[in-house]
């Protein structure tokens, strides 16, 4: 199977190799299109001027409460606002990128809920600015999302359709444009709004879609409501809705309304689900088997709430480690909701990566910056199916959540098969857990295949014929590494 995205291209890395490209693009068509309307001197000091602003004020808010800031997190915010402050041509709107710059940077700081973000840190800086324009305070210009200019339309498609791959996004993105186009098509009927043209080439709707709705933190933590979010953005962005305020101002959805109501909504749903907050931890990290390390996190403060099968995005930053060295991995719960102690687990080759070999090592100050998934079992499908959880390597994490949750609850696992694909005994991982899901019931099959033979897929296709022939078909799960999903599907 060929690997379109490459090793250790983590989410992160991937928006800011997207942006450093975006930039590049911009540079070039400043300097070969007259009609671009900006120079590339312009650009140069707009891009100096909310890199060093936004990572000054960054990184003071980071020392005062002493937390590093994550790897490439800064630098992604600093290059997003890039494309939506205006450009600095003069000192109204060099001084509007400044302000909107450091306004995003403290933000991280003081519009924050249990240390977790409310609202995505370029929508304050806009509407920051949004405000004291309209305020006349400053002689600050208007927020410009120049990233819509009609030149950068073929770049941003690309870069764009590119992210939606990499990142697996592809259905938030859909339901956001789609729900844009809806809009537009009904509006039309009222009140002259773009054509489909106009539509991609003057609003920053691609920009919007692609690189600031996925932001994980300020976005909802489930499928359905991740879906309901792109829906409400593109609904607010394109409704052409205009409330008079007074004579001075009139009140519409520019893009940075539109996407801090989506905040507010994602805020609401992660307030409802007890999963509004950034857990500090406290980690010790030991061997397990060969390979494998088994993470015990305790919590400052209540025990993270969550789902048997659902992840954490756990971050270890680093002041030395500013740029290019990832400092978050997501990572699946493998332990008990309400534990005393969270629980995840990982692998790593003979030289593990600088985030695993800080957790490794010494690293003791961790934090849950982010949690959701619904790759759940639900309760309803005991009484129904049978249950085959699939699982490659480390793949078996969600599912060992699942087993001790089920064992600690007295459940008749006898409608369970498990099935975990390992290189060889060495490998195997908890041991104790899976003999007592079969003590209690369960068909626990494990699979060595020491060479990564894909032919080892077979035997699964086997047991799946074994048990088709025995009743109705059962309700498969897989975990594990994507090709390993891909071919067992």
């Amino acid at each position: 199977m060929i690997r379109f995205v490459p090793r250790g291209l983590t989410a992160h890395r991937a928006v800011l190799l997207a942006l450093v490209a975006l930039t590049a693009c911009a540079f070039l068509v400043a300097a070969t299109d007259d009609e671009f309307g900006y120079l590339p001197a312009d650009l140069f000091k707009s891009l100096v001027t909310v890199i060093v602003v936004f990572a000054t004020v960054s990184f003071a808010g980071a020392a005062i409460v002493q937390v590093p800031p994550n790897s490439d997190s800064w630098l992604i915010t600093a290059l997003i606002l890039f494309f939506v402050m205006p450009v600095a041509t003069d000192s109204a709107t060099w001084k509007t990128a400044a302000i909107g710059a450091a306004a995003a940077a403290a933000s991280k700081y003081v519009l924050v809920w249990r240390r977790r973000l409310i609202f995505n840190p370029v929508v304050v800086g806009a509407i920051v600015c949004y405000a004291l324009m309209y305020a006349d305070i400053g002689g600050l210009m208007f927020i410009s999302w120049w990233v819509a200019a009609e030149p950068l339309l073929v770049p941003m498609l690309v870069i764009g359709a590119l992210l939606v791959i990499v990142l697996r996004i592809w259905e938030l993105v859909g339901v956001f444009l789609a729900a844009s186009v809806i809009t537009l098509l009904i509006a039309g009927q009222f009140t002259a709004v773009p054509d489909a043209g106009m539509w991609l080439k003057s609003t920053p709707v691609l920009f919007l879609g692609t690189i600031m709705l996925p932001e994980p933190l300020t976005s909802p933590p489930t499928r359905i409501t991740t879906l309901i979010y792109g829906a409400l953005v593109g609904v607010l962005l394109h409704s052409q809705l205009t409330f008079e305020v007074s004579s001075a101002y009139e009140f519409s959805f520019d893009p940075e309304i539109a996407l801090a109501f989506g905040c507010l909504f994602a805020f609401a749903v992660r307030l409802s689900s007890g999963t509004a907050r950034r857990i500090p931890l406290s980690a010790t990290t030991e061997p397990s088997a060969t390979g494998t390390y088994v993470v015990a996190a305790e919590p400052t403060g209540d025990a993270p709430m969550f789902v048997p099968g659902q992840w954490a995005t756990l971050s270890a930053p680093s002041w030395s480690m500013p740029v290019w060295h990832s400092s978050r991995r997501v990572f699946s719960f493998s332990s008990v909701p309400g534990a005393d102690s969270a629980e995840f687990s990982f692998t790593t080759g003979p030289h593990p990566s600088p985030f695993k070999a800080r957790l490794i090592s010494d690293q003791k100050a961790a934090f849950i910056d982010n949690q959701g998934g619904d790759f759940v079992v639900k309760p309803a499908d005991f009484a129904t199916d049978r249950i085959v959880l699939i699982a490659s390597g480390i793949g078996i994490t969600p599912y060992i959540s699942m087993l001790r949750t089920w064992l600690a609850a007295g459940t008749d696992l006898s409608p369970v098969v498990l099935v975990h694909m390992v290189g060889d005994d060495s490998r195997r991982v908890y041991r104790d857990v899976l003999a007592a899901a079969a003590v209690r019931g369960a068909r626990v099959e494990i699979i060595e295949n020491p060479d990564a033979s894909p032919q080892a897929i077979d035997r699964i296709v086997d047991l799946s014929h074994e048990l088709a022939a025995a009743g109705p078909p059962p309700r498969y799960y897989i975990s594990g590494v994507p090709g390993f999903v891909s071919a067992t599907r």
